[in-house]
Formats: structure tokens, sequence, C-alpha cells
């Protein structure tokens, strides 16, 4: 894309497969296990916009906690083991097949990459680390700085500013519909990378390219 010189990514879900820790105790889980995941997903975005406009600023650590107890027991899983084994698997996940390869052709072509993320410093350097791609990152951003949550207009004016490059330059891609609302809104170049065929929101901002998969971010136009 031209004039394009920054690509800035949601992590959990762009980069890195989420889903993991259901996949890995679906046994212990049960027939729920998907369902379950789906709403502890919804559930952190909805506490998260909730506790934002109360004003009342709150790990997103501890949101990811409140979010999996009420998936869990809306669905009988009472065991705080499994949601123990959840919570540290989420901080050891694995990135998509095809994205250290895409982060590196990006390098390599001059581009400068980042990440922008609700997670919360620490834990979101740490599985970074943990899926090997670290190192083809040239920055991690969390909104823990700024005590707001994606999709504020002030979370991508914060990314804008760390990473002195004006708006025009900057292509946020994410996995999330609602994040690239905001970040259209706001005047990124956005890219949504669907994966698994979601609806998209029925909001007034869209994205500028939707995707199935990373690797098509290099053939874009």
């Amino acid at each position: 894309m031209k004039n394009i010189k920054t690509y800035v990514f949601n992590a959990y879900g762009a980069l890195l497969d989420t889903y993991l820790p259901f996949e890995k105790y679906r046994d212990e889980l049960g027939e729920n296990a998907l369902i379950i995941y789906k709403l502890w997903r919804s559930k952190r975005l909805q506490y998260s916009s909730q506790l934002s406009l109360m004003n009342q600023y709150t790990s997103y650590d501890r949101i990811q906690k409140y979010a999996l107890d009420f998936a869990c027991e809306v669905y009988g899983v009472s065991d705080e083991g499994i949601k123990k084994k959840i919570l540290k698997a989420h901080s050891e996940l694995t990135c998509y097949p095809d994205v250290k390869d895409v982060l590196t052709s990006l390098k390599n072509d001059g581009m400068q990459t980042a990440v922008l993320s609700n997670g919360t410093p620490q834990k979101l350097n740490s599985t970074l680390r943990h899926a090997g791609i670290s190192d083809v990152l040239d920055g991690v951003y969390s909104t823990e700085l700024i005590h707001t949550y994606k999709p504020s207009p002030a979370v991508y004016e914060f990314v804008e500013e760390q990473l002195a490059r004006a708006r025009s330059k900057i292509c946020f891609v994410s996995s999330n519909s609602w994040d690239i609302a905001g970040a259209a809104s706001y005047g990124f170049t956005s890219v949504w990378i669907n994966r698994y065929g979601r609806t998209p929101e029925h909001l007034p901002y869209k994205a500028d390219h939707e995707i199935k998969s990373l690797a098509e971010l290099l053939a874009l136009d």
C-alpha cells in the first residue's frame, strides 16, 4: 500500500491464536467449550467498555478473569483449576503459521511494525516472546499506559504519538471488526483479518480492506 510506512497489529486474534487454550482443555470444559470461548471473548469487550464508561479503570488481567468467571458460570463450569489453566495458557499462546513470515517480510521492505493491545504490558510482552515474534516488532504498546481501552480514539492517538508517524502513514490490522471501526474512525488505513468468516459490525466506519489470512496483507494495493 502506497504511503504506508507503519503496520500496527492487534495482538490477540490477528497475530496470536487465542482459541488454543480452549482446544487444549476441550475435554475438561465439555461440549460447550467453543461457546464458553465466544462468550468470554464478548464479555471482555463488554466489561472493558462498561468500566471505561464508569471511569473505573481496571487491569485487563482482572477483566479477563471476571469475563471467564461469568462465561464458565453460565455453562456450569465451577472448577477453579480449569479456569486457572485457561488463563495461564492464554499467556503461552502461539502465533498463526503465516505471522512471522509476514512480519519479517514487512521489516525487510523497510516497514515499521508494532502491536497495540488492551493486554497488560508484562503479559503482552511475555506472550509475544513465547510466540517467537517479539524480534520482528519495533514496538509493543499497551492501553494500560493511558488507562483506557480500545476503541476509544485516545488509544489510536496514543499509538500515533508513540510511533511519531502521521496517521495517514499508518495501517492498522485487527481481527476485531469493532476495533477496525475505531481505527477507521480515527483516520488509520484499516485492514480486517477475518479468518473465520465473521459478520462485520453494522457501524458507519468500515475496513479499507478485508483479508482471510495475514499473508494476503502483502498483496494489497
